[in-house]
C-alpha cells in the first residue's frame, strides 16, 4: 500500500461497472468468496457478501479470513472512478493493480493502475 500523493494522467479511458458501490466499515463481518482470475493485473480481490445484500470485490489485504468468514480490518470504499483520457488524477493509494484516485472536483474512486501513467511533474 502507498500513501504518499502522486499525480498520474489518464491513458485510457475507464467506465465503472458498479454504479452502486458499497461501503464497509472495520469489523465489518462478511462471507469470503471466490478470488479473482478475470485479469493477470489485479491479483488479490476477493468477492465479499455482507449483509443487506451487500456485495463486492475487496482487497484481501483489507479482511481477516476465517475459512468462508472475513472480518474487515479497515474501512472501505468499492466505488470506482470513471476517468476520460487525458485527465489529471490524484493518487493517494495503490494496490492491487488499483489507484485510489481524485479528480480536480473532488471526485473520488478506484481506477485500474493499467488505465493511468504517472507524471512526473505537475
Amino acid at each position: 500500500m502507498n500513501v504518499k500523493t502522486e499525480y498520474y494522467k489518464v491513458i485510457k479511458s475507464y467506465q465503472s461497472p458498479y454504479p452502486d458501490p458499497i461501503i464497509f466499515k472495520k469489523n465489518d463481518k462478511v462471507k469470503v468468496g471466490r478470488k479473482s482470475e478475470d485479469d493477470p493485473d489485479w491479483q488479490n480481490w476477493i468477492w465479499c457478501e455482507g449483509d443487506q445484500n451487500r456485495k463486492a470485490w475487496v482487497p484481501e489485504q483489507y479482511i481477516t479470513i476465517d475459512g468462508v468468514n472475513g472480518t474487515f480490518n479497515r474501512d472501505y470504499n468499492a466505488m470506482e472512478l470513471n476517468a476520460s483520457i487525458g485527465e489529471t488524477l490524484t493518487v493517494f493509494e495503490k494496490i492491487n493493480g488499483f489507484g485510489m484516485a481524485e479528480k480536480s472536483n473532488g471526485k473520488r474512486g478506484w481506477v485500474p493502475l493499467k488505465n493511468i501513467e504517472k507524471v512526473e511533474n505537475h
